[in-house]
């Protein structure tokens, strides 16, 4: 089981990871990826995919919200030993699919095809930010993985209050 706001972080760090093994590469094959010009213009329409899609996963729109699928969460009695991000950052099985695609249509089609995966990255970067603001509001820790079945169904159990160093409850 691993907390909903680690998964999307993991995620995050294993397609920057990907894009850092693939650009290199890709740049030794082909030279510049894109040219300044055009790097500007996908600069900005990262930024802008990423604002508009975390703003459509926050409102209430019931196939776009993701906030809708928080407040379905099944709760659980007690939270569960969770997986550090620290000591597993990296996802290995999206690792090894998002490099091989990635490398693949780079080198086989159009060289900025490497960094179509950042689009990835700002999305759940946004999912990430959602799922914490959520559950700063609520109280909550959301969870992915409780029903073997259905691994991508979220669970809710309480958040719990850790002491300051002076062993005070925190504000």
């Amino acid at each position: 089981m691993d907390r909903y706001v680690h998964h999307e972080l993991r995620s995050v760090i294993t397609v920057l990871a990907a894009v850092a093994v693939c650009v290199p590469v890709t740049v030794a094959v082909h030279g510049a990826l894109i040219d300044s010009g055009d790097l500007s213009l996908f600069l900005a329409g990262l930024i802008g995919f990423a604002v508009l899609f975390t703003l459509a996963q926050a409102s209430r729109i019931k196939w776009l919200s993701e906030v809708l699928d928080f407040e379905a969460a099944a709760p659980l009695e007690e939270p569960p030993p969770e997986v550090s991000l620290l000591r597993h950052p990296v996802n290995p099985w999206l690792f090894a699919i998002m490099t091989a695609g990635t490398l693949g249509t780079s080198l086989a089609w159009e060289p900025a095809a490497v960094l179509f995966p950042l689009w990835l990255a700002v999305a759940w970067l946004g999912q990430a930010w959602l799922a914490v603001n959520w559950e700063r509001g609520n109280g909550k820790v959301l969870w992915r993985g409780h029903d073997p079945d259905k691994p991508w169904r979220l669970s809710v159990s309480p958040r719990q209050l850790t002491r300051t160093a002076t062993g005070a409850l925190p504000e």
